[in-house]
């Protein structure tokens, strides 16, 4: 098998197991195209790999190809010879995809929930470590933006009655349309649901507060242990839930400081040196060390986009009385 026969190898069982880029699903659509009989012969073997495929857990390639192929040939009626030239793909796809469910069930340990009896569901993790945003899409056609350490996990699929995602960090969200089957986000001791809307999530597991903020449409929110008492949200409001006291509070969405990181726009509003030190640790993915005694009266109110960290710390001199060492990924604060 050539290098290009093992590289579509690789985007076919990515595409089987739901992990493919939209640019890796435009190469496969280019590469089907071509011929004819491979339209065809890939319909049939999604279809049959779905049908025999009942639990993320590693197969064997062999008896696998044996039940895609008599699920195929079925199908096909006694043109099998459509079949043949497709056979070289199939040992390398098949042990590829079903490593990939089993590796992605294995990560996650498990599930959000506990499925029902004889059911079992594979889970995708996307994950940033600090320094590091990126742009999602979701199997329903959903956008997510992620922002630096920060992680998203969700079922393959979004098979069942919602689309249920779970977000440690941040994160802001356009969620595709479909009034039969809510977006659910969970978050800490919070659920979002929407139906189709743009809000932000801020959710970072060592902040004080937990931040929903709706942009565009309607979401409603609420607590994990009172689900009863559901709040509703309009375009341009936001909640806030002390997790010390898990009181709810509901305020106006101030965008350029929840949605302005997006935009590479880091922004700090009365903020504390614990609140910058934070912020900037995530953003540009370093560590920062403190010598001396740490200030308790910063107040830091500005905005800086498209920065670099040496621009920021220099800018913040001007007007707070520190100075700083950065050797590759430790920054020293000196007061």
């Amino acid at each position: 098998m050539n290098r290009e026969d093992n590289h579509i190898d690789k985007l076919l069982a990515k595409w089987l197991t739901h992990t493919a880029t939209p640019e890796e699903i435009e190469e496969i659509k280019d590469w089907a195209a071509q011929r004819e009989e491979r339209l065809e012969i890939l319909e049939t073997f999604q279809k049959a790999w779905k049908e025999t495929t009942a639990e993320p857990v590693l197969v064997n390639a062999e008896e696998k190809i044996n039940e895609i192929w008599s699920k195929g040939v079925e199908e096909k009626g006694s043109n099998i010879s459509v079949w043949k030239p497709f056979m070289k793909y199939a040992a390398a796809i098949v042990l590829i995809a079903a490593t990939s469910l089993a590796l992605l069930y294995m990560v996650n340990g498990g599930f959000f929930q506990e499925p029902s009896e004889g059911q079992q569901r594979p889970y995708v993790v996307k994950e940033n470590p600090a320094g590091q945003k990126t742009k999602l899409y979701l199997p329903d056609g959903s956008i997510v933006y992620l922002n630096s350490a920060s992680s998203i996990t969700y079922a393959q699929g979004f098979e069942g009655n919602e689309r249920r995602v779970r977000l440690e960090g941040e994160a802001y969200f356009e969620v595709a349309k479909d009034k039969n089957k809510p977006f659910v986000v969970e978050s800490g001791p919070v659920e979002t649901t929407a139906l189709g809307t743009a809000f932000n999530v801020n959710a970072y597991l060592g902040d004080r507060e937990l931040r929903v903020s709706l942009l565009e449409g309607k979401v409603q929110i609420n607590k994990l242990e009172e689900q009863d008492k559901a709040v509703t949200l309009v375009p341009g409001k936001e909640v806030v839930v002390d997790k010390n006291t898990q009181k709810l509070f509901q305020g106006t969405v101030d965008v350029d400081k929840v949605i302005g990181w997006k935009e590479g726009k880091l922004v700090f509003e009365n903020a504390g040196f614990n609140e910058i030190s934070t912020k900037l640790e995530r953003w540009y993915g370093v560590d920062i060390q403190v010598k001396g005694q740490t200030p308790g009266d910063w107040t830091v109110t500005t905005i800086y986009q498209k920065q670099s960290l040496k621009n920021i710390l220099i800018d913040l001199t001007y007007s707070k009385d520190f100075a700083y060492e950065i050797n590759e990924e430790t920054v020293t604060i000196i007061f």
